[in-house]
């Protein structure tokens, strides 16, 4: 028979007057028993279990959100590394401005202190020039008072200057007017002296005419002190400036290669700057040393001279001669 004591007796038939004899019913309940401590130990491990599902649970929750919490502080911990070599990079950059403004600083100094001392040279120089400037003040003055006689004796000599030249233009406008009428009787003269040339030439020869002839072109002329010579060929539209010494080449190579067809054309143009003699004596010259008409009268030629007392006169356009 089966002892329980303490423990509690759950077989069914307990009460069987074969209980204590019988096997099986023996077997029965001890399989009872492990059946319900297994069952018991199923409960207990399947409660454990839940509890443990959610524990992992919680503990993958936790494991993002640490996992989170970690690429975070990675994260920042990478922010914080590039702001610390941000920092540092400008904590590099600051002390190398720090550097440059000590040797700013040496430089700005030592230029203070050139430029003290060149205030200081400029200070010596400032009252040195004022004592110079009292000193000029006081020549000037001086010089001003004598400036001041000066001019006034400069006036005194003006007036007495100004009547003369007053006294000289009256004179020079009466001598004017003489002028004026010496230059008209001279004008007057030359008209005549060229209508008896005319009237001698017709009484003497044919007139002078470059039809059939070769003509060049001679214009002579005078621009302050300077003569001035343009020649222009024979059937050529050029001219050409000359001097006089080569003006008389070409000229006596022309004649020898033409004779008795050269025809020299003289032309003295308006204002020329010529007095009449000037005028006369060069046309006197070139016409009877190359001209085909005074060639064959030199000796007519010759006994023609400019009206006396013309020097004084310049040539007018109608009078230029040919």
């Amino acid at each position: 028979m089966h002892q329980f004591h303490k423990y509690i007796d759950l077989r069914q038939n307990k009460e069987s007057p074969f209980s204590g004899i019988s096997f099986w019913p023996t077997f029965t309940d001890i399989m009872t028993v492990i059946l319900m401590i297994f069952m018991l130990a199923m409960v207990v491990t399947i409660i454990k279990n839940s509890n443990l599902l959610e524990q992992l649970s919680g503990v993958k929750s936790k494991v993002v959100v640490l996992e989170e919490k970690l690429k975070e502080s990675q994260a920042e911990e990478n922010e914080l590394k590039m702001n610390i070599a941000d920092l540092e990079e400008e904590l590099r950059s600051k002390e190398m401005e720090i550097i440059l403004l000590k040797d700013e600083k040496e430089v700005i100094k030592s230029t203070l202190e050139a430029k003290l001392a060149l205030i200081s040279a400029l200070q010596s120089d400032i009252e040195r020039m004022k004592r110079e400037k009292e000193a000029s003040e006081e020549k000037l003055k001086t010089l001003t008072a004598e400036m001041e006689k000066k001019i006034e004796e400069f006036n005194k000599k003006f007036k007495i200057l100004t009547n003369l030249l007053s006294e000289k233009e009256k004179k020079i406008v009466v001598l004017s007017a003489k002028s004026k009428e010496l230059e008209l009787a001279l004008a007057r003269q030359r008209r005549e002296y060229t209508l008896l040339e005319e009237e001698y030439n017709k009484l003497v020869g044919p007139a002078r005419s470059p039809i059939g002839k070769d003509v060049v072109t001679v214009i002579y002329s005078k621009i302050g002190e300077a003569y001035r010579i343009l020649f222009k060929d024979v059937n050529s539209n050029k001219t050409e400036a000359l001097t006089l010494n080569q003006l008389h080449n070409r000229l006596r190579s022309l004649k020898e290669k033409l004779g008795d067809r050269l025809y020299v054309k003289i032309v003295i143009p308006e204002n020329s700057g010529l007095t009449y003699n000037e005028a006369w004596n060069f046309t006197k010259d070139i016409l009877t040393k190359y001209d085909y008409y005074y060639q064959n009268r030199k000796r007519i030629y010759p006994t023609l001279n400019p009206p006396q007392g013309s020097n004084e006169s310049r040539i007018r356009p109608s009078e230029g001669l040919h």
